[in-house]
């Protein structure tokens, strides 16, 4: 569908404009399903200006999409199996990357696109070369084409270094007001029922409109593009917004300034002007922000006073300044005379406990706990990943005979070769006809063909099992908080995934299922609230669950190893059948604590049997008042055991 006959949505419209005017200012679009994502990114094809070498065009641009299943040949290139069989030379197929050159390069749910194949494309993108080195083969092809993306964050997130490395983040639930008015969804309906009916005459409609448009961005890319100069006060500006937002690392200045130029450059100007600024801010900073914007992040500053104003202004602020002297002189005096003792004021700690030391026992505790033994009897600070053998991804390890004769995989070209060659002489001769010279050329038959067996390393799970009852309220639920916080940071650093498991009331709550975004973890961690009872054996149950789901399911990346961290104070108050069924909850009579524990005990005990679940409890219970049923569940899940050090008395000062 043309850009020009899709209704609403303006701010993503200007964006792909500004990224059809520089290719330099990729773009990411994001929203919910059925706003419109892959429709407006694919709008934009008709729209990018032509590339040009020496002021000739060299033809149309193209507009790639790289498919959900791409494969890592399919996007760098690979050999190409049939041209080479028939000219006996190494013969290149070029891959989705160079086919892109001078064009533009659409990823579709960038989200659940494989992490290796993503990061070799932003790779080649940045460096503008698509590197090949694979079967004898080491070439490279140009690579610089406009990137585009979208994804829908309620299916799986996206990490945050992955959105950083495009130049503007929109989105299509911005216009959400937009989209609650009845006559912009009346619009829409039109539109799409016209595009259905015949979108012949929707494209024949649109076709003066859209040339318009196409010959104004050809114009601003070619001619206005090369000369737009953006002065230092808008520099300092932009620089000033990112620090104000805390953006990390320089990309979000970067890109803002080549936002604001290609912008002004949209407008047919050679100078940036504070609508391209602000325009810079609102798609490259703002997006990136880890603190709240300051209000006037899109006002201007003001200009410059005159230079009578200035002196006057100087002149006030001498003055209000010796004023402000002789009054802290004046109370200095009255403070000599009349000396008055103000009370101490400490601020308690919410434990009483040293944190950093605690977390820092708490991280060795952690690694103890889940390192594996080395050959000399050492212990590693790193858990052992267990490889995953495929046929699709990852590193070569040897060749194999197709199963059922299925060509389903990559070709291992040296072992087909190797398989061929005592057979070219004989068929070299069944091929030749009397007096035709022998071809140098491989003859390669069905039987010949060996498959790449392929090597990857497994995601480790880390399950992080809170209990956020009433009782851990009282006890050092902030404590516990932080620790975990510190073990994310350990999780992003070694890429493995996490999950979240909440019990609390009367029921546990699976908060985060198995993601690589410690982001998200540490957002629901952060505002999750304490109270109600301890549903404790029903928080075991969901967690065990969520670790063999993990396991038995086919996840974008296989899970290994699976570890279980257990933060609880070990008061269990509600059975496991009042947590399953709401309706026992007005029939079943109240348990005794034996009984209840006992319960924990069977559910740990069936959890063990797993075989495979590698679990710490973290007993966060007072010492003084705790009767360590904590230790009697790391001992019936086979668990390492840990309590946090007890309360110091000057958390009882106050």
């Amino acid at each position: 569908m043309p850009l020009t006959a899709i209704v609403n949505h303006d701010g993503v419209k200007a964006a792909l404009l500004v990224a059809a005017v520089d290719p330099a200012c990729s773009l990411i679009v994001s929203g919910r399903r059925g706003t419109g994502k892959s429709i407006l990114c694919r709008s934009v094809k008709s729209l990018l200006p032509r590339p040009r070498v020496m002021g000739a065009d060299i033809g149309a641009p193209s507009f790639v999409s790289v498919p959900l299943g791409v494969t890592e040949d399919m996007v760098a290139g690979t050999l190409d199996i049939n041209a080479s069989a028939k000219s006996g030379l190494a013969v290149f197929q070029p891959g989705l990357l160079a086919l892109a050159n001078g064009g533009a390069l659409y990823i579709d749910e960038i989200n659940l696109l494989d992490d290796s194949i993503l990061a070799m494309i932003q790779s080649s993108l940045a460096e503008g070369i698509a590197r090949v080195e694979r079967e004898g083969l080491s070439t490279t092809m140009p690579c610089e084409c406009l990137a585009l993306a979208s994804f829908n964050p309620a299916e799986s997130e996206l990490r945050s270094h992955v959105v950083d490395r495009f130049a503007m983040i929109c989105g299509t639930d911005d216009d959400e007001g937009a989209l609650a008015q009845t006559t912009t969804r009346l619009a829409a309906i039109d539109a799409a029922m016209a595009w259905q009916d015949d979108w012949r005459r929707v494209v024949s409609d649109s076709y003066t409109e859209q040339k318009a448009l196409g010959e104004h961005i050809e114009l601003a890319h070619h001619v206005f593009l090369p000369g737009v100069q953006i002065s230092e006060a808008n520099v300092r500006r932009l620089v000033k917004i990112a620090v104000d937002c805390a953006c990390q690392g320089h990309r979000a200045e970067l890109f803002a300034v080549k936002v604001a130029r290609a912008s002004a450059a949209l407008r047919h100007s050679y100078e940036v002007n504070d609508q391209d600024v602000n325009m810079a801010i609102s798609l490259s900073i703002l997006p990136r922000a880890t603190r709240e914007p300051p209000d006037d992040a899109l006002t201007p500053p003001p200009p410059p006073p005159p230079a009578t104003q200035k002196n006057e202004r100087e002149a006030e602020e001498q003055q209000d300044q010796e004023d402000e002297e002789q009054e802290e002189e004046e109370e200095e005096e009255e403070e000599d005379q009349v000396e008055e003792i103000e009370p101490e004021v400490q601020r308690a700690d919410e434990s009483g406990l040293d944190v950093n030391s605690l977390l820092n026992a708490f991280e060795k505790a952690m690694l103890r706990s889940f390192a594996e033994k080395k050959s000399r009897g050492s212990v590693s600070g790193r858990t052992k990943r267990e490889k995953v053998f495929d046929l699709m991804r990852g590193r070569y390890v040897k060749p194999i005979f197709p199963k059922s004769g299925q060509m389903r995989g990559k070709i291992a070209v040296d072992a087909t070769l190797r398989a061929a060659a005592p057979y070219q002489i004989v068929r070299r001769q069944r091929r030749l006809k009397p007096g035709e010279v022998s071809p140098r050329r491989v003859f390669i038959t069905k039987d010949d063909v060996r498959l790449k067996k392929l090597s990857r390393r497994s995601a480790s799970l880390t399950i992080f099992v809170v209990d956020a009852s009433g009782s851990m309220a009282i006890n050092r639920m902030s404590v516990a908080k932080a620790a975990v916080f510190k073990l994310l940071e350990v999780s992003y650093t070694k890429r493995d995934l996490v999950a979240l498991v909440e019990f609390s009331h009367d029921a546990a709550v699976v908060l985060l299922p198995p993601t690589r975004s410690t982001v998200l973890v540490s957002r629901r961690l952060a505002v999750m609230p304490c109270g109600g009872g301890t549903p404790l054996a029903h928080g075991l149950s969901v967690a065990a669950r969520c670790a063999l789901n993990a396991r038995t399911s086919k996840l974008k990346s296989s899970v290994g190893s699976v570890r279980e961290v257990i933060l609880s104070d070990g008061r269990p108050t509600r059975s496991l059948r009042w947590s399953e069924d709401p309706r026992w909850r007005s029939m079943e009579p109240a348990l005794t604590r034996k009984a209840l524990r006992d319960e924990v005990l069977e559910v740990s005990i069936a959890t063990r049997r797993l075989g495979f679940l590698k679990t710490l409890v973290v007993d966060t219970d007072s010492a003084f008042v705790s009767e360590h049923f904590c230790l009697d569940i790391a001992d019936a899940l086979g668990a390492a055991y840990y309590a946090l050090p007890k309360l110091e008395e000057s958390a009882f000062a106050a």
